[in-house]
Formats: structure tokens, sequence, C-alpha cells
């Protein structure tokens, strides 16, 4: 065996010293054939290479495992210096001309021409085959071109054609055969492939035909347009003769459409053209093509080869006219007090000082006294605003005794910007700049637009508030920041992968971090605002581009300016998209002369904007970030494979900011009502909540009228909602507004709507409140609100904790939400409309209790929940164990050891719910004595308050089906079948619907997730049909899926407190295609009897990114170990009890060594691993014993059931 290894190392050894002697060769000895030589030795060395290194893997396992060279990973090492040492080779030999030959002189060498033969003597440059992309315009020009050099060349075989063609394909197309080896075998069928997809004469037809009737109309004669508009017109035509379709008699009908894309000037003489003969005949389009032709050549020779001045005319091929930026130089406008770049009224320093010195000093240089202007008096003075204080012909600022002027001033004065230095470059972050997504800039030659800008305060995680400037835009869907100020104000970032685009822009940009900022106005502090920013690079450039002159046509002395410097270029830190707009926006609106900027009142100050004069001449486009930001659900998508994700044990976790003051305002604002409720606040972001200003009634009339039409249309439904409305007003839980209530103005009114449950027994109708929608200022009560942090354990950590018990109990409370109550002066935040019938008048009612809907309802009823717990909880210790750890919103998922226990349990849960005003319903077991004790003990009681004992054997809870009289889990599949075409976006809706929270379906749902990554890699959009091939799979897999509702797995793990031993055995396994890891629990009981049951599992889709199997079990390893560690915290197991197996050696002995001894990938896995459990808890287990195996690899639903 020593004779593998030995070899292994000699080859190692010489392309090493064979790189090392190429880098030592002296240069007069380098020349092609040299390097070519070199060349083909490195790859015969390689290829044995290679040869010996799968014989190696071709051993048993314990000789592989013995074995060096695969532990230290040599095949990886040589392979990196065997790339980079090729690489080396290619790039000496790209500075070296090629001997002519016929052939290639080294077939390694990739290129993108072909070889071939050539009788001429003349030295032609090589024809190079342009790369496909998959795009049907683009596939005869390919196809032609590549069947005549490749495809066809008798030179070459299959391997060399099936290379070339894998090197001409990007894309889709490259997607397409990416994963086929190069073989000889594989060129027909690859060939055939793309044939199959891309040569379709209906798809090539329809995309030349759009583009033919999809040109630009042309509004300006032009020769360049006129060039264009025949030379695609013709290459359309002749593109579809190639498709051997007839466009013989289309000439009328080109004619007619290409007539109309003309501008005025050149049809009116194409009409005068065809009329001039007479002829009663239809033109032709060679006539027609004659005419344009000898037009735009006409034209040519009367437009100016060149031009001192921007030209009119577009310099890019099929676009309009290029607008162009022009700016007007104007002589500085300095202070007479100061001599800074400022009038008067706007001077600091001048506002200062006091009555006397401001008027001798105004006397004294010939100042106007009502507008502070100079050169001319108050006589001459064309301004027609007074003084703000008594009216009077002089400026607020020279009112005698004048504090309020001063701070007038200050506001309105040369405010400094608080400057944002970038900060330093990150580690493995790109430097190259992002590309701003669209222009926007004016068109004229001596104009620019004023975009409206504001200096805001941004407050700062370091304490205080920094001044920031910020652009403010309605025509954008969302808000952004720079990195840059993200940085200075020390904001967290949260990832979100969001693609950015802009008007008429097909680029765009990704935003992968998002941020929340409160900003705050400077004119008025008591005006604060929340701000969700996406976070980029840069937004613009510098706002205004050029320094503009102040503006005369507005009397900006008597308004305070959000920025006093409008007219001075400046950075832009932060752009308010339009639903921050909408939130600042205030009555008031001064306007010039047409054509002149106005000012806008907003909560930050006046905004100006508009179109204003320059003399200044600037060709520089401002580029400035606009329009929608939207989540790519395609990297969502690729979380499915991707190799790292978060992971984070289920201790107790830190409070963020928000979350912990929502537990401070609970526990300081929440008392109980005289019947033992909870009264609770509402927790608002701010104690001026901005959705009491939104005039929300409006919409809630419109909302109802909406859904009065829907329910006319179904009597039952109509019933149904009539009845729960009523049942609110009659239980207490909502009253009518008193017709002399004042607050009307300050309301929030919620929209309401139905939601129909049909496997709900009780409650099939729900009312939903919905406190989501915005009111007419963009907000809506939920954005107001705190959320609260999460109080209850995790769906899948509740369900194993009810495992445990052999006795079980269910039950769930009456109408949780409705149980607390909301404090009598937040029930104005929660008023809705209702009338019984359309021609009634609208009643207005507020809901005195906490409303399903908002965003803070779930965190106050389980908070309330918990608080009754731990308030009444001395008297009933057990109970109150029972409600904090075991209960999911309003179900309780318990249990006990016996049937005493158990109705001791019954009988102190509902004693200190009572307390609190909850009741429970729907009690159920496994045990038919629990039942029948329950029932007999509460018959009575249960029938005056209308409560249910459920007697049902198969029951929903959770999400998981249920047989109590078996005590075991089943499944049920429904699939939604769809009536039109399968898309990704519908198959993908179906895989979500498979409901496995603990992954004891994990071996046949990994087809699933794997088919995902297929529907990934076709690169189909989310609404397109899937191709026939994945829908033949598709439909396979979902039949088979309808057999999983014979798999059954046991409700009760078996464990006993009397248990002499329980342990957690975790088992990993990975294949080409994804890695798995599943846990089970062993218990030894008191007899000695061994029991073993299926805990949870979890599987993982391979990376498309190809690694090595042994890297994939090193990445299952590390899912079993987190989640043994998991499981065993949820079942308080302590780690000494963890044992875990996989069948790969190679990953034993990286784990057996330090991690400082691997290569990155592996030291950062085992690092973890060995950070959570011990070398010697690992140990070897034979594939064909690995449970988890058939998790990696999928098996089909019916083996699962058998397995």
């Amino acid at each position: 065996m020593e004779k593998y290894a030995n070899l292994q190392s000699n080859l190692n050894s010489i392309i090493e010293k064979s790189r090392c002697n190429f880098k030592k060769t002296p240069k007069d000895r380098l020349c092609y054939q040299y390097i070519d030589a070199r060349l083909e030795k490195l790859e015969k060395d390689w290829q044995a290479f290679c040869k010996n290194h799968y014989e190696i893997l071709e051993l048993d396992s314990a000789t592989v495992t013995s074995l060096e060279c695969i532990v230290s990973e040599v095949y990886e090492a040589t392979e990196e210096i065997y790339i980079n040492y090729k690489s080396e080779l290619k790039i000496a030999l790209s500075k070296y001309p090629a001997p002519r030959s016929d052939t290639p002189v080294c077939k390694n060498t990739q290129d993108n021409s072909v070889p071939m033969s050539s009788n001429s003597s003349v030295r032609l440059p090589k024809i190079t085959i342009p790369s496909f992309s998959g795009k049907y315009s683009e596939w005869t020009s390919f196809r032609d071109l590549f069947i005549s050099l490749v495809h066809s060349n008798q030179s070459l075989d299959s391997v060399q054609k099936l290379h070339y063609l894998k090197a001409h394909l990007t894309g889709e197309a490259e997607q397409l055969i990416k994963f086929v080896p190069i073989a000889a075998a594989n060129y027909n069928q690859c060939w055939t492939q793309l044939e199959s997809r891309y040569n379709n004469k209906r798809y090539l037809s329809n995309c030349i035909l759009k583009r033919l009737f999809s040109q630009r109309n042309s509004n300006v004669e032009s020769a360049s347009t006129l060039k264009e508009l025949l030379d695609t017109t013709t290459e359309c035509l002749h593109a579809l003769k190639n498709l051997e379709i007839d466009v013989s008699s289309w000439d009328i009908i080109i004619i007619h459409i290409v007539t109309y894309k003309l501008d005025p000037d050149t049809r009116k003489q194409w009409e005068l053209h065809v009329t001039s003969d007479h002829s009663n005949e239809l033109p032709t389009f060679d006539q027609f093509s004659k005419f344009l032709e000898s037009r735009f050549r006409a034209l040519e020779f009367i437009e100016p080869k060149s031009k001192s001045v921007p030209s009119t005319t577009s310099q890019t091929k099929g676009h309009f006219n290029k607008p162009k930026v022009f700016h007007v130089s104007n002589q500085a406008i300095t202070c007479e007090y100061c001599s800074d770049y400022h009038k008067l009224c706007f001077c600091k320093k001048f506002a200062k000082i006091d009555y006397d010195q401001k008027h001798d000093f105004v006397m004294k240089n010939h100042i106007c006294f009502n507008c502070l202007g100079s050169n001319h008096s108050v006589k001459q003075c064309q301004k027609t605003m007074n003084c703000r204080l008594c009216n009077r012909r002089h400026h607020s600022l020279l009112h005698p005794n004048n504090s309020s002027a001063t701070t007038v001033a200050q506001n309105n004065s040369n405010d400094q910007v608080t400057k944002v230095n970038p900060s330093p470059p990150v580690a493995g972050s790109s430097s190259k700049d992002t590309s701003p997504i669209v222009s926007c800039f004016s068109s004229g030659n001596c104009s620019q637009v004023l975009l409206a800008t504001a200096l805001v305060n941004a407050e700062s995680k370091f304490g205080g508030k920094q001044v920031i400037r910020a652009l403010i835009d309605q025509g954008s869907q969302a808000s952004f920041i720079t990195e840059a100020t993200v940085q200075t104000l020390g904001l967290k970032k949260v990832h979100a992968n969001s693609s950015i685009s802009g008007v008429g822009s097909d680029s765009t940009v990704t935003s992968r971090s998002v941020v929340s900022l409160k900003i705050q106005s400077r004119v008025d502090p008591s005006f604060e605002i929340i701000v969700r920013a996406y976070v980029l690079k840069s937004i613009t450039t510098l706002l205004p581009r050029m320094k503009i002159s102040e503006l005369q046509e507005l009397d900006l002395h008597t308004i305070t300016l959000a920025d006093p410097q409008y007219n001075r270029p400046n950075k832009i830190h932060i752009l308010l998209g339009a639903e921050i707009y909408c939130q600042i926006i205030q009555q008031g609106l001064l306007k010039g002369v047409s054509g002149t900027p106005v000012a806008q009142c907003t909560s930050l100050g006046w905004i100006l904007s508009g179109l204003v004069s320059n003399k200044q001449t600037d060709n520089t486009e401002n580029k400035l970030v606009v329009m929608n930001a939207t989540v790519n659900e395609d990297e969502v998508l690729k979380r499915f494979w991707e190799l790292e994700s978060d992971y984070s044990s289920i201790s107790q976790k830190m409070l963020t900011e928000e979350q912990q003051k929502c537990e401070e305002y609970f526990n300081s604002t929440t008392r109980r009502a005289p019947d033992g409720r909870y009264v609770v606040r509402l927790p608002f972001r701010e104690a001026d909540p901005a959705c009491k200003y939104g005039r929300s009634r409006e919409i809630a009339e419109n909302r109802l009228k909406s859904l009065e039409r829907k329910l006319h249309k179904n009597e039952e439904m109509k019933k149904r909602y009539t009845d729960v409305i009523k049942e609110y007003l009659h239980l207490g839980h909502m009253i009518p507004v008193p017709e002399n209530d004042d607050k009307q103005s300050e309301s929030v009114y919620l929209p309401h709507h139905a939601v129909i449950r049909e496997d709900k027994s009780t409650t099939k109708v729900r009312v939903v409140f919905d406190a989501s929608c915005k009111g007419l200022n963009g907000v809506s009560l939920n954005d107001t609100l705190l959320i609260g942090p999460q109080l209850q354990p995790e769906l899948r950590h509740l369900i194993i904790r009810w495992r445990i018990h052999p006795i079980c109990l269910a039950a769930d409370i009456i109408k949780m939400y409705r149980q607390v109550r909301v404090h009598d002066d937040d029930t104005v935040f929660q008023r809705i409309l209702w009338r019984d019938k359309p021609e009634d008048s609208v009643q207005e009612y507020q809901l005195l209790t906490v409303t399903f809907g908002t965003a803070s309802a779930p965190y106050l009823a389980v908070k309330a929940l918990q608080q009754v717990a731990l308030d009444e909880g001395d008297n009933y210790p057990e109970a109150a164990k029972k409600i904090l750890e075991d209960f999911y919103m309003d179900d309780l998922m318990s249990g006990c050891e016996t049937v005493e226990d158990g109705i001791k349990l019954f009988k102190e849960i509902n004693m200190l719910l009572n307390k609190g005003g909850f009741k429970l319903q729907k009690w159920t077991s496994n045990d038919e004595r629990i039942i029948k004790e329950i029932n007999l003990e509460n018959k009575e009681q249960d029938l005056e308050q209308n409560l249910e004992i459920k007697l049902d054997y198969i029951m929903k809870i959770l999400g998981l089906t249920w047989n109590r009289r078996d005590d075991i889990f089943q499944y049920s599949v429904k699939l939604t079948k769809t009536t039109g075409p399968e898309t990704k976006r519908s198959v993908i809706s179906n895989i979500s619907r498979l409901f496995d929270p603990l992954g004891w379906l994990a071996p046949a749902l990994i087809t699933a997730k794997v088919f995902i990554q297929k529907l990934w890699l076709a690169g189909i959009s989310w609404d397109e049909e899937i191709p026939n091939q994945l829908l033949d799979e598709w439909h396979t897999y979902c039949n088979e899926l309808s057999q999983l509702t014979e798999f059954k797995i046991p409700r009760w793990l078996g464990t006993k407190a009397s248990d002499i031993t329980v342990d957690l055995y975790g088992f990993s396994d990975a294949s080409k295609v994804a890695y798995s890891a599943a846990v089970y629990l062993r218990r030894v009981d008191v007899n000695g009897n061994v029991l073993v049951s299926l805990v949870a599992a979890k599987t993982r889709v391979a990376p498309i990114k190809q690694i090595s199997i042994p890297r994939l079990e090193l990445c299952g390893a590390v899912l079993v170990t987190r989640l043994l560690v998991e499981m065993a915290e949820v079942l308080n197991i302590p780690k000494a009890n963890l044992r875990a197996w996989t069948d790969s050696t190679v990953v034993l002995a990286w784990l057996n060594k330090h991690p400082s001894y691997w290569k990155t990938f592996i030291a950062n896995r085992v690092s973890e691993i060995l950070t959570t459990l011990d070398a010697s808890q690992w140990a070897h287990i034979p594939s064909s014993q690995n449970p988890a195996d058939c998790a990696s690899r999928g098996i089909r639903p019916v083996e699962l059931v058998d397995n």
C-alpha cells in the first residue's frame, strides 16, 4: 500500500519542482514551443497524479485513513499548484506569437477562436465565435457560425467540439449543460439539447417581430435615427426569411408601421414622394428603403460634422436627444457684515448683536430696512412682506428689542453640515464604487432643476445628535442612506438583499443591508420620525452640482428654510422617500412666477424645488437613486443550499433595546381589574403616535362598503360574521362610541375582514382587524407599536417536551386575546365601523380588549398569561411551571406520569388561570381515565360556560395530526392543484405546505428541497412554466407524497422518571446532493431494557459549487453537533450523555487533530465541533448501518413508510 503514497508524493514533487525550474528559466530561452512543451508535460504529470489518487480512493476505508496523503489533503494542495502553474504557463504563452499551423498547437490552451485551414497565402485574422448567453435573438448567428467552424469541422473530435461549445456558452445556456462532463459521447447530446431549447422557430420569430414592431418613434429629423430605423427593419426581414417565413407580401404592412415611426417632416416627404408619379400602385419596401437611404444621406451632408456647442442630436444609437446640464455663473453674494458667502438677513453674527448696533450698521451702509438688501432704499424696495411682529415696513431682525427675530435668523442662518467621513475599507470588501441607478438632469441651454433638501438631526448610537443633509424625493418608493453615514452614526445594520432600480433603467444595484434611525426636525425639535433606509455606498453627486444664486422670486427671509445652504453644492447623506414625504408635508405653499421654484412647508422647515436659472455651463449629470427596492426572491431560495446558516442555542437571548423598552413599559403600566383580568396599555414607540393623525375613518368606511359587497354574495358567511360582531357586543368586548365623543379626529379606525377556518371546530369565521392599514399620512397603527420579545418556546421544542410524558394533556384558552383588557385611554386607537344592513347608518364602536391583528397583540396576551402564573403561582407551583413552559400562544401541551397527577394538574391550571380571567376548553388526553374524570367533575360547569371536552380520536394540534387513541402522530398531505400551468411559484408554494418541524419526514422531503435547487438552476422566472422534464419529475413526486398518510410515529418517547440512563445519539452523513443529521434518544429502564426513539432530523442541500464528499461529511458533522446540543437543552440531558457517529474516516481523522493543523474551511468546522463535543464522543459507523444515510440521499415516500 505504501507504493501509492510514495507515487503520490513523487508526482507532487515533480509538479512542484517543474514550476520552480520554470521560474528560473533564462529569458532568452523562452519561446512559444518551449512553454508549450512544458504545458504538455504538466498535463501528463497531472493526469498521472489524478489516476493514482482515484486508485487510492478505491482502497478499503481503513487503508485510506492510514495514508497521510489523504488526511493531509495532498490532492487539494497539488491541485492548487497545478492551477497556478498552468495559469503562469498560459500567461507566458500569450506573449509569444503562435507558429503557423492548420491545427491548434496546444489542445489545452483555451481560446475563443477556432483553428481553420486556409489555402490563401494571405494571413487572415482568426474568426472569433461570440458567446451565447441564452437569448433567442443571439441563437441564429451563434448556431450558424458554430456549425461552420466547429460542428462540421472534420479535424476536431467530439471532445474538442464539446470543449469549444462549453467555452462559448454563458448565462442560462451555460447552466443547461454545465454539469455534463466533457466526454466524446456527450457532445451530440449537449448540442441536441441546445437545439431543442433554442432552435424554436416560434420563439425566434416572436423575438424578431417584437424587435421590428417596438422600434422607437422619432420626433426630430435625424440621419442617425433614419439609418437605424431602416437597418433594423431590413435586418428583421432578412432574419424572418432565414427562418423560411414568407415576407414577400408584407411590404404594405411594414411600410405602414415604419412610416408612423418617422418624424413628421420625413413622413410628409414620403407621402409627397409616393404621390408624385400619380400612380395608384402600392409602394414596395424596396422603394421605401431607397427613399429612406437617400433621405439620411442628404441629411448627413446637411448636418455639420462637428459642433462647438453640445449637439442637440443623440450621440447614442437608437436614442433621442441627450439633454445636457447647463449652469450659470453669478458673482458671489457676500455679507456686508461678516463678508461670508450669504445675505445679510441670513447672518448669524448680525442676528446676535443688539437693536441699536443693527440700526446703525444698516443706516451707515445704506442698506434697505425692509429686505436688508443693498443698492436701494425702503421706498424703492419691491418686497411686499413686512415685519412679522408688528407688520410695519422694516425687517423682522430690525424690530426693537427683538428676541424672537433672532431665533428666526438663527434658524435661517448658514448652519454648517456635519462632515461625514467615509469609514476605512473593510477587509474583503470591494473597492469598486456602486454605480448609481438613474441620471436625473434638466434639458435646456441655461437652467437646472433644484431638488428639495433639508438639514435634520440624526440620533447617533454614541449619544447626542448629528446634523445630516437629506434629499426629499416623493418619487422614490424607499429611503436610502450612505454607508459612510451609517458608520458615523454607529447604526446597526440588518441583512436585507434588495435590488434597487431607477426610472427607465434596466440595470440594478443591490443593497445588502437596511438600518433604522431616528431623525429630528431642526425647526420643530418635537417632531421626530423613525426612518427605515437601505444602505448604499453613494446616493448622488453633490447637490446642487454648482453654486446657484439665491432665489429672488420668493420672499425667503419670511420663512424658515429646511436647508439654508440649498444653493451650495454639498453631500447628500440620506434620501427620504415617499413614505416619509407624506408624513412631513404640511399646509403652506409659496409660488413665484411660472417656471420658477416653489417653497413647500414641511415639519423639517420649508423646502425648495423647481427650475432655476444658471449661467454657468456644466455638462456633468447628477446621478441620483430613485424608485423602488425589492427583495430578491431567488436569493432567498439559495439559503436552501448555502453552507453557513445562523445558529443559536435555545438559551436565554439578550433583549434588543426596543424589546427591553417594551418589557419595562408593560411592567410599569399594567394593572389588574377588580375581576382579576389584566388591563394593559398599548406599547407605542413614541409618546405621541403619528397614526392618530392619519384620518383613517374615511379609509375604514370604504373598506366596510367593500366588505358588505362581499358578504352580500354569501349569506351564510354574512350571518356568521354578523354573529361574531354581535358576540363582541354581548360579551362586553366592544361598546358603541358615545354620540358626544370629541376624540374622533385623533382616533384610529381599523378596517376588518373575515378569515375562514374550516378546520376549526369552534370558531370557523374569525374577524381580523387590519391594524397595518396606513392612514392618509402613510402611517399605520402597527407602524407605531412595539412588537415585544418572544416569550414562549419554539414550536418544535414544545412538541419534543410533550413527547416525554407517558400521559399527555392538551387544551386551549377561550378567546385568549379578548380576556386581556386595554386601558380606556388607548381604546381610541381601536375603533371600528359597522352596520347590520347597508341601508343603516354607519355606527362607530370601540374595542376594549387586545385586538387580533395589532402588532403588539401576541406579546400582550402571552405576557398577561405568564404574569398570572408569576402573580398567583405561589399557591400552585406545578401549574405555574406548566403555564410558563408548556403553552404555545393559546394552546396548552403538557403531561404527567400518573392519572392522579393529571387530575391534579387539570384542577390547578384551571384555578390558576381563572384568577386572571382565562378559561380553558377542548380538554383532551391519551388516557381515557383522565377524560372520564375531567368530564364527570366539570360536566355541569362546562355546560353552563359552554366549555368543550375534546373526544375526537384524530385532531389537529399545532399543525400536527394526533391520534389520541393510538397515541401516534400521523400525516395528511394536501397540495393545491393548480388550474393553470405549473410554475416555479406554484411548485415552491406547494413545497412550503409540507409541514415537518422536527424532520421526521426528512428522507422523503429532501427530494423537494433538491427540486427547488433544480428550479433555481433552470434559470426560469417565478411565473414561467417549468420545463417538461422537471414537470414530469414533480408530478411523479406529488403522486408519491400521498403515501405519507401511512407514516406513523409514536408521540411518547418512552421516557420515565425511573430510567437508569438517558442518552442522545447523533448520526451524520453526506452525499453529492445533500448532507443530513439524525438524533435518537436511547434509554435504559430499571429492568435493563433498551428503547431507542427518533427525536429529530435535519437535512441541507449540497451547495451548487462542487465540494468534495469528505468536506460535505464534515458539514454534516457540524449539523448533527448543533442538533444534538439543541435537543439536549430541550430535554435537559447533560453534555456527557451525548454521542455522535459518522461513516467518514476522514472526518474522524480531522477531529483527532487540533484545528490549527488544517486549512481554514476544515479548521473552522473542526473548531466548532470540538468546542461542543470532545473527540472521544465521536465514533465510526459503517455506511450500511448509518440511519442518517437515507436522509442524505433521499428515498421515496413509500420507502420511508416501510423504513
